[in-house]
């Protein structure tokens, strides 16, 4: 038996085999990226829903829309909660970077001042309740894009109101 044969099978075998991993690498690299972003993308769309939820919610509240014994403070406070807010913002700030943290929190937070204002029974039609909710849609826009990039989607350039 020649040497040269037997070489040429072992290095075919070595080339075959190294080229079967690699293959298989990229392949696992690119499913795994694509298992995050959906799991990524599950959690923004239930903590931008639990966002449009409180929203409109306090905006109920806002026009007098709640049970005439809950006080109008209560009621603003129970529209967050029961949006379930917090718990899909937990979600978040355990598997999203740093960006979109921030934004999200962002805003979170203009979201409580905007329940703050309603608490003490200014709402729509007001300069300052319109001066928070134009605050709130911003910092919302912030974090669309924020998640969009995250997922690898091209940034929004319009303004979607609320």
């Amino acid at each position: 038996m020649s040497w040269i044969a037997l070489v040429s099978t072992v290095v075919g075998a070595v080339v075959g085999l190294g080229s079967a991993l690699l293959s298989d690498g990229v392949r696992w690299k690119r499913e795994r990226n694509d298992r995050r972003l959906s799991v990524q993308r599950e959690i923004y769309v239930a903590y931008l829903s639990s966002l449009h939820r409180a929203s409109q919610s306090l905006r109920a509240v806002s026009l007098g829309d709640h049970p005439e014994d809950v006080p109008r403070n209560l009621a603003a406070r129970a529209a967050m909660r029961d949006a379930g807010l917090v718990e899909t913002r937990e979600h978040l700030v355990l598997t999203a970077p740093e960006r979109v943290v921030q934004a999200a929190d962002s805003a979170f937070q203009s979201l409580r001042v905007l329940r703050d204002r309603i608490a003490r029974g200014q709402g729509m039609g007001s300069p300052e309740y319109e001066a928070d909710l134009s605050s709130y849609n911003l910092h919302l826009h912030t974090l669309r894009n924020a998640v969009r990039d995250d997922l690898q989607v091209d940034s929004l350039r319009s303004d979607i109101a609320l």
